[in-house]
């Protein structure tokens, strides 16, 4: 499945590598955002990234992609250091949403969200933009069959948003990150995508996401990562983590009343 990747790379068969960050320290500026974090993240589990805004959520994300690098620290995938490995073995098997919307596209959906094979049409010699044989599903998914060959930049911002939500589950990466992906999608596209992430660790995958809802944290999530933006992070169970005291030192006196918890146990 996995046959043009060389030799030398031959680790990364497993249909989940492992990404681990040890000791890792992100600044802005000169404020220390993380300090000394140690994660893994495991296959089969949906990790809930939440903070502050400017909290480091977003700069960590991309680092753990491998587009930046930390101050101190570094990442590994299977055991081999991240920023090592050639782009497009890394985009073959890390996936990223960033939070920001690509802008100057002008072709199609469909055309957008093919772009997702390129790590793996590059290494394959075949042709940019060559249609995926399931791309169907995935718009099936994402409810985009009707608007696959409207142009992608006429489309409003819940109908972009799933378009890249689509293309990141065509690249079909063992690991995606994605930054604030409930961003302009209604309450039914946003339980659309946190199924899709509890079907994708189920299927033995793995997916880091920032989230601000503790509540969707809560019923979704396997484990949390919260930072305060000071340095400092705590990593546990919804369960350890979602107190309304908790709550209202990671965002601010008063904050916990914003969210009525009430289930802190197992995801849905």
């Amino acid at each position: 499945m996995l046959g043009f990747i060389t030799d030398r790379l031959r680790f990364m068969e497993s249909i989940a590598p492992r990404l681990t960050a040890f000791q890792l320290t992100l600044q802005t500026g000169t404020r220390t955002l993380v300090e000394s974090l140690d994660l893994t993240l495991e296959s089969g589990e949906v990790l809930g990234i939440l903070g502050a805004n400017g909290a480091g959520k977003s700069t960590l994300l991309t680092v753990l992609a491998g587009l930046a690098a930390p101050v101190q620290g570094q990442v590994t995938l299977d055991g081999h250091t991240l920023s090592t490995l050639p782009p497009l073995t890394r985009a073959q098997h890390v996936g990223l949403l960033p939070q920001g919307d690509e802008g100057g596209f002008f072709g199609s959906v469909a055309e957008f969200i093919t772009l997702g094979r390129y790590p793996f049409d590059a290494a394959q010699g075949k042709p940019l933009g060559h249609a995926p044989d399931n791309l169907a599903p995935h718009l099936i998914t994402w409810e985009l069959t009707e608007l696959a060959g409207r142009r992608f930049d006429t489309l409003s911002g819940g109908e972009r948003q799933r378009a890249r939500l689509a293309q990141l589950a065509v690249q079909q990466t063992s690991i995606a990150l994605l930054d604030e992906p409930l961003t302009h999608l209604d309450p039914a596209h946003q339980a659309r995508l946190l199924a899709w992430a509890r079907n994708e660790a189920n299927a033995g995958r793995t997916v880091a996401m920032t989230l601000h809802d503790p509540n969707w944290a809560a019923g979704h999530c396997d484990r949390l990562l919260f930072l305060h933006g000071d340095g400092r992070w705590q990593l546990g169970t919804p369960a350890d983590l979602l107190t309304p005291e908790a709550l209202e030192a990671l965002y601010g006196p008063g904050t916990a009343a914003l969210w009525q918890l009430k289930d802190r146990g197992q995801p849905v």
